[in-house]
């Protein structure tokens, strides 16, 4: 039992030391703190592989993921990125053992960090995200695809009629603001979670797919939604492209004619920096 009794009570304080001082800190001692982070990085790396069944219960991966829930709202980002790789080595090394509360624990971990302000969090929690739906069985799977592509559609911004511009309060500036984060946050997790999906499945072609790739070909040209948003549904486009291009027959048969031009349009649109 030295698992959960000495060394789960102790990976929160592992996750709280990948903090920097801030602020003016001589070069020495500034040398020593990136020693010591650098350890506490491979002590979670260890950690997050290892498997749980030889020192105890089902119970020791309910421990654990809530160290990961709790460390997943860090305000540090690079303990929120810590959290998101620990958790997709974490659920890849103890899938077969997790309870179905334990699954939707996990996914729920991976889909809060998906929003995420950094890039660095949101894209290793699409990984994490990608692993754990790359086991989901295929009933829950078009479930949550079907709902996210609620979400996805009611997050394009509607284009406004032009009306006379009136003087707007810094009131009402404010909740405009306001909405218009929450929009974003909603489209960031919304079409991420619709990216994991497709990615999860690199050789086959569901139903669902198409219909993931169709709504995300939305946002790759809509000019309003952020930059990693459009960058992010192109790089899985093609890469869905690349992986499938082998047998793209067979997989082109479970494409309706609006969806192949959909993806199509994505694919061959060049890239934003090109």
């Amino acid at each position: 039992h030295e698992y959960s009794q000495f060394i789960i009570p102790l990976l929160p304080l592992a996750f709280k030391s990948l903090q920097t001082i801030e602020g003016e800190v001589s070069p020495e001692d500034r040398g020593i703190e990136a020693e010591l982070v650098k350890g506490y990085r491979y002590a979670i790396a260890d950690l997050s592989s290892s498997c749980v069944v030889c020192y105890g219960v089902s119970k020791d991966i309910s421990l654990v993921l809530d160290v990961l829930k709790e460390m997943s709202s860090h305000e540090y980002w690079q303990i929120r990125s810590a959290t998101a790789h620990f958790l997709r080595c974490f659920q890849g090394a103890h899938k077969f053992l997790f309870t179905k509360e334990q699954d939707e624990m996990s996914l729920s971990i991976a889909i809060s960090l998906l929003a995420d302000d950094r890039r660095e969090v949101s894209t290793a929690a699409t990984s994490a995200l990608t692993g754990i739906l790359a086991v989901f069985p295929q009933a829950a799977l078009e479930e949550l695809v079907s709902k996210y592509i609620k979400i996805a559609n009611k997050s394009l911004k509607k284009k406004k009629r032009k009306t006379p511009t009136t003087e707007v309060s810094s009131e009402e500036s404010a909740i405009k603001a306001v909405k218009e984060k929450e929009r974003a946050v909603r489209q960031q997790k919304s079409v991420f979670v619709l990216c994991a999906v497709v990615m999860g499945r690199p050789y086959d072609t569901p139903m669902f797919v198409p219909e993931a790739l169709a709504t995300l070909s939305k946002h790759s040209f809509e000019q309003r939604a952020s930059l990693g948003v459009r960058e992010v549904v192109k790089m899985v486009c093609s890469e869905f492209k690349r992986t499938h291009t082998d047998n793209w027959e067979a997989h082109r048969k479970q494409f309706t004619q609006e969806q192949l031009e959909a993806l199509e349009d994505v694919v061959s649109t060049p890239h934003y920096y090109a």
